[in-house]
C-alpha cells in the first residue's frame, strides 16, 4: 500500500513554512519519527514536498524554537524526546507528577537555608509582622537524569521545625517531608504562569543558551488548615515543559 504524503498548498493564505512544519509536527506527535532518531535531509524535505530550501529552513526554525526537534553541530537535526506536561487543574509534587508519567524524578539542591523573607513573600505567605525568618530550598530538578527546571521554595516553618538537605534528598518530595514531619498536608492552590527568558545563571544552570524561553509557574500552596504552607517559583524549560487545561461550560 502507498503512503499518502501530505502536500504543501502553494495557493493557500497559511505560509508555506508553516504548512511544511505542521506536516513534519503531525510525523512526529503521530511517532512516525521516534525521539532522538535524525529527520530526513533539507534537500530530501525539499525534493519530497516541492518547497524552496528558504521554506524548509524556516519550517525547521519554526519546529526548533518550539522544541520538536533539536540540532547537533557536524551530525544533523534531531526529534527531541516529548514535552512533560503537567495538569493546571491537579495539585500534586514534581515527584508524583513525574513518577505518573513512568518518569525518574531527581533532584540536585542548590541552596536550603534561612532567609529575611522580601515583601512580596511575605505577602504571598500571609506572614504575621513578628516573623523575620523563613526557610528557602532552591533545587535543580530532574526527569530520567534531564535538567527540567529551578525550584525556589520558600517555606513559614516555626523556629522548631527544621529540615535538613539530607531528610529531603532521602524522602525526594518536599511535600512528602513536610507531610509526614509536620503533618501539613497541601489540599489546594493558586498558581499564576507565564513566559519569560533565562538570565545568564538560570541558562548555565538549565544548560541553555541565555535568553531562552522559560516558563516561570508561582504557586503559593495551602495545608489543610488553610494557611499557606509553601510559596514557590518554578523555572521550567520550554522546550521541555508543557501544562494543558481541561475547561468546560
Amino acid at each position: 500500500m502507498a503512503i499518502e504524503i501530505m502536500r504543501v498548498d502553494p495557493l493557500s493564505v497559511v505560509p508555506k513554512y508553516y504548512q511544511l512544519s505542521e506536516i513534519l509536527r503531525h510525523k512526529i506527535d503521530n511517532n512516525e519519527w521516534q525521539p532522538h532518531n535524525p529527520i530526513p535531509p533539507e534537500r530530501e524535505l525539499e525534493t519530497l514536498y516541492n518547497v524552496s530550501r528558504t521554506t524548509v529552513r524556516e519550517a525547521l526554525n519554526h519546529l526548533a524554537n518550539q522544541g520538536y526537534i533539536y540540532r547537533e553541530h557536524g551530525r544533523g537535526t534531531f526529534v527531541s524526546r516529548p514535552k512533560m506536561q503537567q495538569s493546571l487543574h491537579t495539585l500534586h509534587s514534581f515527584t508524583d507528577d513525574m513518577g505518573a508519567r513512568g518518569s525518574v524524578a531527581g533532584q540536585r539542591i542548590l541552596s536550603l537555608e534561612c532567609i529575611t523573607p522580601s515583601d512580596r513573600v511575605r505577602q504571598q505567605l500571609e506572614l504575621p509582622p513578628d516573623v523575620d525568618s523563613i526557610v528557602q530550598v532552591e533545587r535543580l530538578r530532574h526527569a530520567d537524569d534531564e535538567t527540567i527546571g529551578i525550584q525556589l521554595a520558600y517555606l513559614p516553618l516555626t523556629t522548631d521545625q527544621t529540615i535538613t538537605s539530607e531528610e529531603l534528598l532521602d524522602v525526594g518530595s518536599l511535600y512528602t517531608l513536610l507531610e509526614t514531619k509536620f503533618g501539613l498536608i497541601p489540599v489546594e492552590a493558586t498558581e499564576t504562569l507565564e513566559a519569560i527568558v533565562a538570565n545568564e545563571r538560570e541558562a548555565s544552570l538549565l544548560e541553555i543558551k541565555e535568553r531562552s524561553p522559560l516558563l516561570l509557574l508561582e504557586r503559593t500552596t495551602y495545608s489543610q488548615h488553610r494557611r499557606p504552607m509553601e510559596f514557590v517559583k518554578m523555572f521550567y524549560r520550554a522546550d521541555r515543559y508543557k501544562y494543558y487545561a481541561h475547561l468546560t461550560r
